[in-house]
């Protein structure tokens, strides 16, 4: 089972693994699923919202669980009964993986003292600000093996990965800076103040002008591997 929109990885464990395993994906929302027709057999795509009660065929029915970017979906700074709903649809013995990137870590750095990340670091701040408007708090990120072992999942490992290679530092700058663009339009369109959506784009632009001269980002990934006690 896995909860992630697109199912990039699900599909990717599904060319790498026998085809009587049965893959199933789910997501608040269809519109990212790739067509049916692009799916192998034995994977599955469906609408499940990983906040409602979990429904009885879905109770202890997987052996493994793979999360992946839900900490922008967890409201107050409290995924309790996200957690909860994971601890029931694991089989006794079962195994989580939960890959999240941690906002808290969100940083520019630049090449030289004399190359300017001024705009690059108002991006972040404004981003972090609205964040906080929405009641996301990711303080709990930094908790959560403890959290699984609440519910009765022990953590097996958990790494933090800082900073990525020289090699990746520009896709990794690009990447974050389209997920930035797309997230604030998203947001401003829900409602920011008269004048937000110009100041935006005109401190994107300048955000690019930091990154031609070398200025990065980077947000810390975090993956904590558990397995649920019962077996």
């Amino acid at each position: 089972m896995v909860l992630q929109a697109q199912s990039v990885w699900l599909l990717d464990l599904a060319g790498n693994c026998p085809s009587s395993w049965s893959l199933n994906g789910f997501d608040v929302s269809t519109a990212q699923f790739p067509h049916a027709a692009y799916l192998p057999s034995n994977v599955s795509l469906k609408r499940f919202d990983a906040f409602e009660p979990v429904i009885p065929e879905l109770a202890e029915a997987f052996d493994v669980i793979h999360l992946r970017a839900l900490c922008v979906v967890v409201k107050g700074g409290n995924p309790s009964v996200l957690i909860e709903n994971v601890a029931k649809m694991l089989k006794p013995g079962g195994y989580v993986q939960w890959d999240d990137f941690d906002p808290d870590t969100f940083i520019t750095y630049s090449p030289s003292l004399s190359i300017s990340k001024t705009s690059s670091d108002e991006i972040i701040k404004t981003w972090a600000n609205y964040a906080k408007q929405l009641n996301l708090h990711f303080e709990w990120l930094s908790t959560l093996p403890s959290l699984l072992k609440e519910v009765g999942i022990s953590t097996l490992q958990t790494q933090r990965f800082s900073y990525p290679s020289s090699k990746l530092r520009k896709a990794a700058t690009d990447n974050w800076m389209m997920a930035l663009e797309e997230t604030m339009y998203v947001i401003l369109n829900r409602g920011g103040e008269e004048g937000e959506k110009e100041r935006f784009r005109n401190l994107l632009a300048e955000t690019v002008e930091d990154t031609k001269a070398g200025v990065g980002m980077w947000i810390d990934f975090l993956s904590v591997i558990g397995r649920k006690t019962g077996l």
